[in-house]
């Protein structure tokens, strides 16, 4: 991404056009949430009272811009135009204009839709706010033009985004509206000049089909795509009860946040305040917030991230932690990311509860439950200056700590990593220039790529993840001969031994060196050590599964731990070897071949074109070899030397061998000689 797109992006400048006809005045199946706190017993409940398309709609707009102002205070600028018979702007690109009390007071001046009733004097349609949108994405915003202004040879790029809120029959109509938008772009860019205005370079177009609960509409859903190089379109439909949460899903989208869900939230009840309850209460804020658990251990992350109920994005459950007396400042963590939040349901008790709490100066630990029941502090919530952050608490060393030292003491950090076996494994690697000049069908970088792949298939970093590694009494020569490409019986043997020793100590009940610990009271039991032995052993020969002969010492460990099921694993496995072996062309072995080896083309798989009756020799003798090398330089080379009469001329006798007449111009003098 270049500089002026991290400048000014496509969010650098949204406009909604929201539809005001009459139509939208329909009603929805979202109802007003009302409680009654003094209703007579036995009464009739009120009937509930359903909101209007336009309800739904500028609710979802105005909490789409609440959220971004309260996460953007600056550079993210969005303006609301609706449109009936004619368009009307609720706000501008000034930064005064930029809040929700704003716009809520414009929309009071603006009032509901009008009643529909069939009027062929009055022209509703939504149509009349493209031109209006297309006119503002024009106008220059103020942090565009004090670029513009600077002399730096860097053209301002005018990336835009549109979300257009309106109602249509079927897919055509939306394409009407799509191409009556487009055109309206061209004729605006048309008259663009600085600095006042500036050409729009692309625009993301997203309209929002919205109707009835009521009815089906015929609108299918579209992803993004390009129309033409400065418009791209998105389509979406979804009934006016559900325009929030599809706001809401695209606004993580267009500005790269994230949901989080604090919860275990202890508050007291509200009608009993001698009770209390626990509550969840979600918040959005930047995506980064949650780099280091995603980027964490797989299985930890998936147990923390959940899917949002209702919704199709996903949100990280993180439990609240009571703080303490002397732990309830972030400064005392190691902290790597800062962001604003804002709370997703701004009216729920449990939202305005949790924001005075952190208003008030007290800061809240959030805890990640992992899979296998341990916690770790991930976050930290706390307020400055009347705005919330969210912290990222670092879960390794930080960059104020000195670099940990190889030969740290008792307590140090790094003292269990095998560092003497890492280097044993870089001096068994090493690169060195090749003398030999490289073929074209072999890469020697490749193959180096391949070995070390092999070679650590399973290689623990630690000495306290590992067992195998620290008993090398039994397990060697083992762990050296399996990593090998090949094995020999005698190497096959030797693996075998070590097995064979691992089950003699078991069976003498012999304790087995276990990796050292802080803690010698927490030493593993003898039963709990061998079962992690014999898995680590069992993950570790699957791992390195290359012949058969590899295969043979897997198949030795099953036997000899009674695992009858696991031998269908090495039955798959020489399966397949043979197979790959039989389809794999063999070397071609030339001064090595008996007189029992298959012919050459068998070999091979190498055709050669030679006629029949200019070779009169055994295919596996190195004659034959011979003679298919010089014709494939004759042919290669035309001018090369002629192949020797007595070869050219010579038969194959039934033996195979060639046998050439010698001195046949003899015979021909002596018939000369007799004619005359």
């Amino acid at each position: 991404m270049s500089l002026m797109d991290q400048l000014f992006p496509a969010n650098h400048k949204t406009t909604f056009v929201v539809d005001h006809t009459p139509y939208f005045g329909l009603a929805s199946n979202s109802h007003i949430k009302m409680d009654f706190t003094k209703r007579p017993s036995g009464g009739v409940p009120p009937a509930p009272i359903f909101k209007s398309m336009w309800t739904c709609s500028i609710e979802a707009v105005l909490e789409y811009c609440r959220i971004v102002w309260d996460l953007f205070p600056e550079g993210k600028l969005i303006r609301v135009i609706s449109s009936d018979m004619q368009s009307r702007n609720l706000n501008n690109w000034s930064s005064s204009q930029q809040n929700v009390n704003y716009m809520l007071h414009h929309l009071s001046c603006l009032g509901p839709p009008a009643k529909l009733v069939p009027n062929p004097n009055r022209d509703y349609s939504v149509v009349y706010g493209f031109r209006t949108a297309a006119e503002a994405m024009i106008e220059c915003t103020t942090a565009q033009m004090d670029q513009g202004a600077k002399k730096n040879n860097i053209e301002v790029q005018n990336k835009c985004r549109t979300i257009i809120i309106t109602s249509a029959r079927d897919n055509p109509s939306i394409d009407n509206l799509m191409s009556m938008f487009h055109n309206e772009m061209i004729k605006c860019n048309k008259y663009a000049s600085q600095p006042s205005s500036m050409s729009i370079h692309h625009c993301h177009l997203v309209i929002i089909n919205t109707y009835p609960d009521s009815i089906t509409c015929e609108v299918t859903d579209r992803p993004s795509h390009t129309i033409s190089p400065m418009l791209d379109l998105e389509v979406h439909s979804i009934p006016a009860s559900k325009i929030g949460i599809k706001i809401s899903n695209l606004l993580l989208k267009h500005y790269n946040l994230a949901s989080t869900t604090v919860t275990g939230i202890p508050m007291k009840e509200e009608q009993n305040a001698s009770s209390s309850a626990n509550y969840d209460v979600e918040i959005y804020h930047a995506a980064t917030a949650h780099t280091t658990i995603l980027n964490a251990n797989v299985a930890d992350a998936k147990a923390v991230v959940a899917k949002k109920e209702g919704a199709d994005y996903e949100t990280i459950k993180l439990k609240w932690c009571t703080p303490r007396a002397n732990n309830n400042l972030p400064d005392i963590h190691s902290c790597t990311t800062l962001h604003r939040i804002t709370p997703v349901d701004i009216n729920s008790r449990p939202s305005a509860c949790l924001i005075t709490f952190l208003l008030n100066g007290r800061s809240v630990l959030l805890e990640m439950i992992k899979q296998g029941g341990g916690k770790s502090m991930s976050h930290v919530l706390k307020s400055y200056n009347g705005e919330i952050y969210i912290h990222t608490v670092s879960s390794g060393r930080t960059v104020l700590e000195d670099p940990p030292a190889i030969s740290e003491g008792p307590g140090g950090k790094v003292t269990q990593y095998r560092i003497s076996d890492f280097g044993n494994f870089m001096r068994l690697n090493l690169l060195q220039p090749s003398k030999r000049k490289q073929t074209d069908d072999k890469n020697n970088i490749d193959d180096a790529k391949e070995k070390l792949k092999k070679q650590t298939a399973y290689w623990p970093l630690i000495t306290s993840s590992t067992i195998i590694f620290n008993i090398r009494q039994y397990t060697e020569p083992m762990l050296s001969l399996m990593v090998k490409d090949n094995l020999n019986d005698h190497e096959v043997m030797s693996c075998k031994q070590c097995i064979y020793a691992l089950i003699a100590a078991e069976s003498k009940n012999e304790h087995l060196l276990t990796p050292s610990l802080s803690n010698p009271r927490k030493m593993m039991k003898k039963d709990d050590q061998y079962k992690s032995m014999w898995a680590e052993l069992e993950t570790f020969l699957k791992s390195n599964l290359y012949t058969e002969n590899h295969c043979k010492v897997l198949q030795c460990l099953f036997e000899c731990r009674g695992k009858l099921d696991e031998e269908k694993i090495i039955e798959k496995t020489l399966m397949r070897f043979k197979k790959s072996l039989a389809e794999r062309p063999s070397v071609i072995r030339a001064t090595t071949d008996s007189p029992m080896s298959p012919p050459l083309t068998q070999q091979t798989g190498i055709k050669h074109n030679i006629a029949q009756k200019t070779i009169d020799a055994d295919p596996n003798s190195v004659m034959y070899l011979q003679i298919v090398q010089d014709q494939d330089n004759r042919r290669l080379n035309p001018s090369s030397r002629p192949q020797f009469a007595g070869r050219s001329k010579s038969i194959q006798k039934r033996n195979g061998n060639l046998f050439a007449k010698l001195y046949q111009h003899l015979d021909d003098d002596t018939d000369a000689k007799s004619v005359k």
